[in-house]
């Protein structure tokens, strides 16, 4: 897969500093959208029945966690991503949806 596609989230689709992370997550997420203003944020901690795309984020030593790519397809194709994060990384993955 190329960088832009691994690292959709990231700074000029550039690999992160793997060293802050101490962990990978896959996680489900929705676009939420402001009925009043139209805004729209994403929103995580979705089953994958219900999510739309999927996301998976570092869990950074300093504590939170930071997005690093988006996956709009399956959940499948999600989980092959993360997997190929995690192997390029060497950080644990727990998927979360």
């Amino acid at each position: 897969m190329d960088n832009s596609i691994l690292f959709n989230c990231c700074t000029d689709h550039a690999a992160p500093n793997w060293s802050q992370y101490y962990a990978l997550e896959l996680g489900g997420c929705i676009e939420a959208k402001c009925t009043v203003t139209s805004d729209t944020w994403t929103e995580g901690g979705y089953h994958r029945s219900d999510a739309e795309f999927f996301t998976v984020y570092g869990h950074l030593k300093e504590g939170g966690c930071e997005a690093i790519t988006d996956w709009h397809g399956s959940f499948d194709e999600a989980v092959c991503t993360a997997e190929e994060l995690a192997r390029l990384s060497g950080l644990p993955l727990e998927v979360r949806c």
